[in-house]
């Protein structure tokens, strides 16, 4: 039986990766979130996103918990979700180098999907989100994100971009795992 693998879901945020995402471990009941903020807020309570040293100790964080996550002998029937908003330029790029090494190491296909949705829906969804602390709301920020940032896109065959403009957390989770399920046949087919 294969390694079950690590779902890398990338979007700019207020796309709804975090939604999504909790719908997708409802439909595979030996997985695991990890959202983004989740490495981003401890982070956050000891510096600003300005400040030099916090890059620097986002991927400390992020590669201890993605180190401990390949080498895990207790964890290796979990899937793990992964959530980001990271772009092609070369602190997104060597952000997301962690995620590919840590599934290297643990033997897990990776598989990329790129959420989208159109301008007008993401401000909607930024705006009515409850978002916690260090979740972006800026409306402005956001415009700026989207006109001079480019996701990052892994490319191949294990990658699906999704458009859920008009789709519904459960029904983008579920096209996710159908996705899933026809690029790592046989990495969760044990496991759910």
């Amino acid at each position: 039986m294969m390694v079950p693998p690590f779902i890398y879901i990338n979007g700019y945020p207020g796309v709804g990766k975090y939604t999504i995402a909790k719908e997708l471990v409802k439909l595979l009941p030996n997985a695991k979130l990890l959202d983004n903020h989740q490495l981003i807020d401890p982070v956050a309570v000891v510096y600003e996103r300005w400040m030099p040293e916090y890059q620097g100790l986002r991927k400390t964080v992020r590669k201890g918990i993605l180190d401990s996550i390949a080498t895990s002998t207790t964890l290796m029937d979990v899937t793990w979700i992964f959530t980001d908003s990271q772009s092609s330029d070369e602190v997104g790029s060597a952000a997301v180098a962690d995620y590919i090494h840590a599934a290297k190491r643990r033997r897990s296909p990776l598989i990329s999907v790129i959420l989208t949705c159109n301008t007008d829906e993401n401000l909607r969804r930024l705006q009515a989100e409850l978002r916690g602390k260090t979740k972006l709301n800026d409306i402005d920020v956001l415009l700026e994100i989207r006109e001079s940032e480019d996701l990052y896109h892994f490319g191949g065959d294990t990658e699906l971009t999704l458009d859920v403009t008009e789709l519904s957390p459960v029904a983008a989770a579920q096209k996710i795992l159908n996705f899933v399920t026809k690029v790592a046949p046989g990495a969760i087919e044990g496991y759910i």
